[in-house]
């Protein structure tokens, strides 16, 4: 019910029993429960000819709570701090140098610290994106794209514990697409790929509006996907994977530069220098990787769309995708598609902090339909029904 709402700005008790199939009683309670805690507020609406009083439409409440984004990557970790209707009400930044864990605990204490002192609102959490995969796999921790040296992510346990916080963390690209589906370009899709962007290249596969995890929740890593046979090494031991061509690690090494002079304004500037041989002839090559890549993404999952976010310029992505047409044949080439094969992401720099800050929210926004089974709210829960249970353990959504 929330996340009809959220998704139509604002609905009436009539709108949302014609959509999630509830008795009217059960949305009275229900809309009455979830206004009771601020959860949502209730408006009447204008300019409707309708005799009577005009009905009366709910509203996220924007102001019912914040939450905390922290997104790591290497040598860095951004935070921010989001409302329920995904503004961004502070931000801050700080470095890490590293893998050493009084210092890494340090700095990210320091980065909660900052935003907390901030909250105006209850606060519902932290979510944290790290780049993956994650856990006990041959490419956890492996190579500069990923936080090379950690051993585990027990360093979570430790922040959620010294703020007292409930903490969720999942792989970026996740916490992209989530972010995507919240509050972007893909907030109105049931089923969509997110292409993640960023020093390396991930992927997340969104079906009925949630993600899909594969066996042990590292779905869709297409970065570490060979595409050139006996192409460039990579640091996960195989060769020429797509990674290797498409991302801003790659770009970096094409230019000679760190990965942390890679996020300058300076690189928007030389996008627009046509003698620039490196930066494009870089742009040459990573955009045919990404034309082989929406095609091998649609032909193997066939979603509605393919949306590319992460820390990449959108500058720089608008590039790619233009130098990357025409697009492959695929199952999705049509004469007139309902949705372009590809959407680019409009919040820029801001996707990997909004998809982080999701994490805790996306508990919260969530539809958990399997619960509204029963007309009796009264057996239900308020912190059940909204998907709050006990926290235990850093979890990974």
């Amino acid at each position: 019910m929330l996340d009809f709402i959220r998704q139509h700005g604002a609905a009436s008790r009539k709108d949302i029993q014609e959509k999630v199939s509830l008795s009217p009683q059960t949305v009275a309670n229900i809309t009455n429960e979830l206004e009771s805690i601020g959860l949502i507020v209730s408006r009447r609406q204008k300019d409707l000819k309708t005799r009577g009083q005009p009905p009366i439409a709910f509203e996220i409440n924007p102001d019912a709570g914040q939450s905390i984004g922290i997104s790591l990557e290497p040598g860095r970790a951004s935070g921010a701090l989001v409302n329920l209707v995904g503004q961004i009400d502070a931000r801050c930044e700080v470095q890490l140098q590293g893998c050493d864990r009084p210092q890494l605990l340090a700095g990210l204490l320091e980065l909660v610290a900052k935003l907390r002192r901030q909250a105006n609102a209850r606060l519902w959490g932290i979510g944290v994106a790290l780049p993956g995969p994650l856990g006990d796999t041959e490419l956890s921790f492996v190579g500069p794209t990923a936080l090379e040296g950690w051993k585990d992510l027990s360093i979570l346990d430790q922040l959620q514990e010294a703020t007292g916080l409930p903490l969720f963390h999942s792989v970026d690209s996740v916490a992209g697409a989530l972010g995507e589906t919240l509050y972007g370009v893909a907030r109105h899709l049931d089923t969509f790929f997110y292409l993640h962007l960023s020093m390396g290249l991930g992927g997340s596969l969104i079906v009925g509006r949630n993600n899909y995890r594969g066996a042990d929740g590292n779905a869709t890593e297409i970065g570490h996907v060979p595409v050139v046979p006996g192409g460039t090494p990579c640091y996960c031991g195989n060769q020429g994977c797509l990674e290797r061509y498409l991302s801003l690690h790659s770009l970096a090494e094409a230019l000679g530069l760190d990965d942390a002079q890679i996020h300058t304004p300076d690189l928007l500037d030389r996008l627009d220098d046509a003698d620039d041989q490196a930066l494009q002839q870089w742009c040459q090559q990573a955009s045919q990787r990404l034309r082989d890549a929406i095609c091998m993404i649609e032909n193997l999952l066939d979603p509605q769309t393919v949306v590319i976010g992460g820390s990449a310029p959108q500058k720089l992505v608008q590039r790619l995708v233009d130098l990357a047409q025409p697009w492959h044949r695929s199952v999705r080439g049509r004469p007139a598609p309902e949705l372009p094969r590809v959407m680019i992401s409009q919040r820029e720099e801001d996707c990997l902090l909004l998809g982080a800050a999701v994490l805790p929210i996306h508990e919260l926004l969530s539809p958990r339909l399997e619960g509204l089974q029963k007309d009796d709210l009264a057996e239900l829960q308020a912190a059940e029904l909204l998907g709050h249970r006990p926290f235990a353990g850093g979890r990974r959504i």
